[in-house]
């Protein structure tokens, strides 16, 4: 990547002590760098198809990632992505080297890792056609914050879409409670395998001796006991940081919009879906919000507790023509994937239940609609053209009777149960006599790494 001749980025010397702290801490305990299936750039585009935006072309994105940490994301978005151009920046020189040399053992040329703070990222540094910043915005300064935004507005492109994730308030209220009681009994200790074993230690202890008898205590020993099963990285760097800031759905939103950015939809599309939470809360979002998209968000929180979000944001300048009321039509673009089985025999109706990985059932008794849901099972992991499900159920035309299968594919979108991408993925059979592990998994086990990622952008354990 080319810098052009435009200055960078003004130097911040009011944070740089926490800048280094954050630095430190995340050398001391790196943080378990892994892919994140939602930031890829297929589905990103996907669903800007969906709101009717064209997204810019993946297979020869610009891609940046804010807090790559050591690449567990970026990486295999450039394995994968040949002609795309990636960059990922963060603090933590322990963790870029470690990314650096990764790379460079499986011979990537299109990836460029660097430590160095958002604060120093200009315009000269992009355009960026997909920005991603998970698991930082609400873990840095609010100069840092603002960067993050300000890089997001003056760097993506015409069209560009750039997610960040960050904790979410009202609901990370209660996980406030933990995070004060863990800064008051371990804060004070320096050395970091210490510090771990004791917040171990105290989670354990409180979690079973918290009275069960009041609010209180049945909140705190919910969190504690879900921290039990998490790592010692996560935890230290989630709930014992120096910074650690949720703001609202709504806060965030005009932090964005002060710098020419507007909220698109979060990267769990069916979180947005009134519907997707039961009648009742459907309801009280209808009559809360009065439809407006906002307003369904904030209340939205406040009604489920929600925690934590991935927003995706556009240019202020490129919502023209996007259009929030989700078509199913507009799957015909895409690729789908769904992991079904069939649940029980068929009723003596002919209805038949599939039963999707999450543990939701879709029953049918359309038969068009079981020979679509079958064949669309058969092929996963890899993707199907709703096109296809179509003319496998013998529903070319007219149009009517095909819409019976885009119907039944769009309740699916609504309900999560359904995963789109811009582009196809094609994937081989763990069956076949000789299967063969895809170069990333390849590389990875040579250099005895302890996971990877799939095709699907997801981590994988290696043993």
């Amino acid at each position: 990547m080319t810098p052009s001749d435009a200055p960078a980025p003004a130097a911040l010397p009011e944070i740089a002590p926490a800048l280094a702290r954050t630095a430190s801490h995340y050398d001391a305990v790196p943080y378990e760098s892994n892919p994140f299936p939602l930031t890829h750039p297929a589905r990103l585009a996907a669903i800007g198809r969906l709101f009717d935006l064209s997204s810019p072309p993946i297979r020869t994105a610009r891609i940046l990632e804010i807090g790559c940490a050591a690449g567990g994301n970026i990486i295999p978005l450039a394995a994968q992505l040949p002609d795309a151009t990636c960059l990922g920046i963060d603090l933590s020189g322990v963790q870029i080297e470690q990314g650096q040399r990764r790379a460079a053992g499986m011979g990537l040329r299109n990836i460029t890792l660097r430590r160095q703070s958002v604060t120093e990222i200009g315009s000269r540094d992009g355009p960026f056609d997909y920005i991603i910043c998970h698991g930082v915005y609400s873990w840095v300064p609010a100069t840092v914050r603002e960067a993050i935004l300000r890089v997001c507005a003056e760097c993506l492109s015409d069209n560009g879409m750039g997610v960040v994730s960050y904790n979410v308030m009202p609901g990370w209220h209660v996980k406030l409670v933990v995070r004060d009681s863990l800064i008051a009994h371990a804060a004070h200790i320096q050395d970091p395998s210490q510090k771990a074993a004791q917040t171990r230690r105290f989670i354990n202890l409180v979690k079973d001796s918290v009275s069960k008898q009041a609010p209180y205590g049945n909140a705190l020993r919910t969190e504690l006991e879900e921290l039990a099963e998490l790592r010692d990285d996560y935890v230290m760097h989630e709930f014992l940081e120096d910074e650690n800031s949720p703001c609202t759905f709504t806060e965030f939103v005009q932090a964005a919009a002060r710098v020419g950015l507007s909220y698109l939809g979060d990267t769990l599309l069916h979180s947005m879906i009134g519907e997707s939470y039961g009648e009742e809360i459907a309801s009280a979002l209808q009559l809360l919000s009065d439809n407006r998209l906002l307003a369904h968000e904030q209340y939205l929180d406040i009604l489920t507790g929600r925690t934590f979000r991935r927003s995706i944001l556009i240019r202020t300048a490129t919502m023209g023509p996007v259009q929030r009321a989700l078509n199913p039509a507009r799957l015909m673009d895409l690729h789908v994937a769904g992991q079904f089985t069939e649940a029980a025999e068929p009723e003596a109706s002919g209805a038949r239940t599939f039963r999707h990985r999450a543990g939701r059932a879709l029953t049918t008794a359309t038969p068009n609609v079981q020979v679509a849901l079958e064949r669309l099972a058969a092929r996963y992991p890899g993707t199907v053209t709703p096109a296809e499900l179509v003319h496998t159920a013998g529903l070319d035309e007219p149009a009517p009777r095909s819409a019976i299968v885009i119907g039944a594919l769009g309740e699916m979108m609504n309900a999560g149960v359904l995963d789109f991408y811009i582009e196809p993925l094609r994937v081989g059979s763990a069956g076949a006599p000789r299967p063969t592990a895809i170069a990333l998994a390849r590389a990875d086990v040579a250099q005895g790494a302890s996971s990877t990622a799939n095709l699907r952008h997801e981590p994988v354990s290696l043993d």
